[in-house]
């Protein structure tokens, strides 16, 4: 770990009592956004002394200069690019920051719990394959396979940008996750669709799984893959509240019917559907 040199701002922390229940946004936040979430940010920031309670004001919250450029000093210190984005990285590193506010005397509380999913490891490989979900909820999950067995090939394909297609995330065969949009844009990977048999814009919806897999239901699916997608796919049900019946495959979605066949026919959804409930 790089040591972080901030003196000034650790010696004027606030006090832990009033910041335990502090805790970090979701990531993907930039100048120009509102709401309880970029609130949200500001009053970690203002707990770590990156901002004052009268730069952030009452009401909903604004990501404006003064935001920006806090974040901008924070992702300094922390030895983070200084783009002014609130993206993973910086979301892992304010929840950090944010723990240790609480004090050395505060309850340690499990990591994990029984049916509840931490967000797996992934390996941030961004694609520019996406646009903005113009205020659509996450409430779907599709599952899709590659339709070949060489992930890096997968992956350069949907990081290329004459390609126009992309996903969320990448389940290769070793179980390795790759992450090449946010979770809070809209990647390009159901075309057009529906759902329950109502049509509707999937993409805007829904988060896309590709699952390295050549997709003509005689290569198995691997253990390690199997593990890392339940694991993903708890982790994303649970933060999204969708609904068992939301997470599909893309032949479930795609029309007209029988335009897709992924995932392939040996993919086990009673395992995936038990490991996730």
């Amino acid at each position: 770990m790089t040591t972080i040199n901030r003196t000034t701002a650790t010696a004027t922390r606030a006090p832990a009592a009033a910041s335990t229940a502090l805790t970090a946004p979701p990531a993907g936040l930039k100048e120009g956004d509102t709401g309880p979430k970029v609130k949200q940010l500001q009053d970690a920031l203002v707990a770590l002394k990156y901002m004052t309670a009268a730069q952030v004001g009452a009401g909903a919250g604004t990501f404006g200069p003064k935001t920006e450029a806090a974040l901008k000093k924070y992702q300094a210190d922390h030895k983070l690019p200084s783009t002014g984005f609130y993206g993973d990285l910086t979301q892992a590193a304010l929840k950090k920051d944010l723990a240790k506010l609480s004090g050395p005397t505060a309850p340690t509380k499990p990591e994990t719990k029984p049916g509840v999913f931490q967000k797996p490891p992934v390996v941030n490989s961004p694609s520019p394959n996406f646009d903005d979900r113009k205020g659509a909820d996450i409430d779907t999950i599709v599952l899709h396979h590659t339709a070949s067995n060489n992930g890096a090939a997968d992956l350069a394909h949907m990081r290329d940008p004459k390609a126009e297609v992309s996903a969320h995330y990448m389940v290769d065969r070793d179980g390795k996750i790759y992450q090449l949009v946010n979770d809070q844009k809209r990647a390009w990977h159901a075309g057009k669709g529906e759902l329950h048999g109502v049509p509707t814009d999937v993409n805007g919806r829904s988060i896309g799984i590709e699952i390295v897999n050549d997709g003509g239901g005689k290569t198995p699916y691997t253990e390690a893959q199997m593990k890392s997608l339940t694991q993903l796919t708890g982790y994303l049900k649970q933060q999204y509240n969708v609904p068992m019946g939301n997470i599909v495959g893309h032949k479930d979605v795609a029309v007209p019917k029988g335009r897709k066949s992924d995932p392939s026919a040996n993919f086990d959804w009673e395992r995936l559907r038990k490991g996730i409930s």
